[in-house]
């Protein structure tokens, strides 16, 4: 029988690096899956839901950063996200998820990262991510800002480019 346990230091807490949003150059409304403005000010946003705030019970508004949690405490937040329809969601490219495959058909924009990301931990540890990731966007500014920041291979569905700017 084999015993999987937790590395000594293990974390489920890795917050998005604060490069990918200066490539990104937007200016987000809410980020409704977040550890705090005090402990991820890098995060270009208004308002930070906590997970005592209760980020998913809360009206979502604007252009939404969502780097949702893992697992499947994470499919409520990115199903909220295809409702909302703007803004940016950050998940593992696993695309053989029945989640991975709904939120990909409902966005606007997909872009799978080049890159691996280097997450940092509650305690200011970097590391390179285990696993790739792609960013989906909904909106005509979230879309063009991930097309132009040249992030890795990127798709556009054709409905997107018919919209008016907003």
């Amino acid at each position: 029988m084999t015993i999987h346990e937790k590395p000594v230091g293990a974390t489920v807490e890795w917050y998005t690096p604060p490069d990918l949003f200066a490539r990104l150059g937007l200016y987000f409304r809410t980020d409704p899956a977040s550890p705090g403005a005090d402990v991820v000010p890098w995060i270009p946003a208004a308002v930070h839901y906590t997970p005592t705030d209760d980020g998913l019970a809360q009206e979502w508004t604007g252009r939404v950063w969502l780097n949702p949690p893992y697992g499947p405490a994470g499919v409520a937040f990115i199903e909220k996200m295809i409702a909302h329809k703007d803004g940016l969601l950050l998940l593992p490219a696993r695309t053989e998820t029945a989640i991975f495959q709904r939120a990909a058909r409902a966005a606007d924009t997909v872009c799978f990262l080049r890159d691996r990301l280097h997450f940092i931990r509650n305690d200011g540890f970097q590391a390179r991510s285990s696993f790739g990731s792609v960013l989906m966007a909904w909106g005509y500014k979230s879309s063009l800002a991930v097309q132009d920041a040249d992030l890795g291979l990127t798709t556009n569905w054709p409905a997107l480019w018919n919209r008016t700017v907003a």
